[in-house]
């Protein structure tokens, strides 16, 4: 992680540095879905009774973007949070066990563009980047270590709307392992998959020099 962090800051000040190319900001809000492909505990008591697989359901998801790019490369902030609660039997949630949720996902990304349409305002991108999921909620009020390193790996696709407007669709999947403990029980290790697909808008300013 502090490799790839070291290769972000290296490029951050290759960005700004005075070469070829413009200095563009974008800042871009955005919806979609988050939706989470692994359990995140098995075989767990929760109201009485041992529950197999607990998992978190699809969700909306809220967030935006803060990008620096020049040319075909960018450096992008992302924050997005799901409104995403735990999937758990009925016989359990009426014994008194909350199923409220939520899920933070924040990240720091390169992106690339490895297509430009000729003549056209349409171009296709990946990202790689680090960053952290963290959980929130009833559910897991009497949980421990709900907050994980994370990589991100993401493809994406921006339109041209006007000279300073994008349009942009992302999937994004949020890689890491995911460890909860509860009192002086803990869980074993699960390597998560959390899928975010999103629609926003570039807005894009291009600062004075």
């Amino acid at each position: 992680m502090v490799r790839s962090l070291a290769l972000t800051a290296g490029l951050a000040v290759l960005l700004a540095s005075p070469v070829q190319g413009q200095v563009s900001i974008t800042i871009s809000p955005f919806v979609g879905g988050y939706l989470p492909l692994a359990n995140v505990l098995e075989n767990i008591p929760l109201g009485g009774r041992t529950v197999a697989n607990v998992s978190h359901k699809p969700g909306l998801l809220l967030g935006g973007r803060l990008a620096i790019r020049k040319l075909k490369f960018g450096i992008e902030a992302e924050a997005g949070y799901a409104l995403s609660n735990v999937d758990l039997p009925s016989q359990v949630t009426d014994a008194g066990v909350p199923d409220d949720a939520n899920v933070f996902l924040g990240s720091l990304n390169i992106t690339y563009d490895v297509f430009q349409a000729p003549f056209t305002p349409l171009a296709f991108y990946i990202s790689g980047g680090v960053g952290l999921v963290s959980r929130s909620g009833d559910f897991y009020r009497n949980f421990q270590n709900t907050t994980d390193p994370a990589g991100a790996l993401g493809v994406g696709v921006r339109f041209g709307l006007g000279p300073n407007a994008r349009l942009r669709f992302d999937l994004r999947d949020y890689i890491y392992s995911f460890q909860a403990s509860r009192g002086d029980a803990q869980q074993e290790s699960k390597l998560q998959n959390d899928l975010i697909i999103t629609v926003g808008v570039d807005f894009t300013f291009t600062p004075a020099r």
